[in-house]
């Protein structure tokens, strides 16, 4: 199994000046779509050479409950573009910020950062091999366990927050993994600690509270 990378054909092509974008936290409910699929497809619309590097993760369907696959942009605000396109001047980027979705090419007082042709490479040669791919198909294909996957997630005694169900934004501290893939969790209902079982995507990680430090 191997994940479509547009722009790919890149790797092929030496000697092409990559450059990383920021992109604005904006969602468009017409295109139903993020500011990263938005400014990726609008450059390559351009002619743009652009790379969005994506990473695939289960997801739980709250409407239909059950887990559903889902792509989403690897690295949250950024993505990659060869600058300059055909016909343009290197300087140019006008035209890239034209872009409601785009911010500018990272960079600082010199000007744009290039990023190395070899690190654009390896993101895609990832990509391609499926080491993005944090869905159950994709870890199958590595020959991961899911029990072993899970039990580095759900660690006994990590607390976690309820997203979905009966106990909504409820505490759970981990028990213990089922044999059929659930969290048996300890839930406070009333003042006493109740074992409840969870689907693992009913939970989320609960933020550190300040001054305490990571084991």
């Amino acid at each position: 199994m191997k994940i479509n990378v547009p722009g790919c054909l890149a790797i092929a092509i030496h000697d092409r000046r990559w450059f990383a974008l920021r992109l604005r936290p904006t969602y468009d409910l017409r295109q139903k779509a993020g500011a990263s699929d938005i400014a990726f497809n609008s450059l390559r619309e351009m002619g743009y050479d652009s790379y969005l590097p994506r990473r695939r993760v289960d997801r739980f369907n709250r409407r239909l409950r059950v887990m559903a696959e889902w792509s989403e942009p690897l690295l949250a605000g950024y993505m990659f573009i060869v600058h300059p396109r055909p016909g343009c001047a290197v300087d140019n980027w006008d035209e890239v910020r034209s872009l409601k979705e785009v911010v500018g090419p990272l960079g600082g007082a010199d000007g744009p950062l290039r990023i190395p042709q070899a690190v654009i490479e390896t993101l895609m040669a990832a990509e391609f091999s499926s080491a993005y791919d944090d869905t159950a198909a994709g870890k199958r294909f590595r020959g991961e366990s899911d029990r072993d996957r899970l039990g580095a997630r759900f660690r006994a005694g990590e607390q976690f927050i309820v997203t979905d169900g009966p106990f909504t934004s409820f505490l759970a501290v981990v028990d213990e993994l089922t044999h059929d893939g659930r969290v048996r969790a300890l839930v406070d209902i009333f003042n006493r600690q109740t074992p409840v079982e969870f689907e693992p995507g009913q939970l989320e990680k609960a933020p550190q509270r300040s001054g305490t430090k990571a084991a």
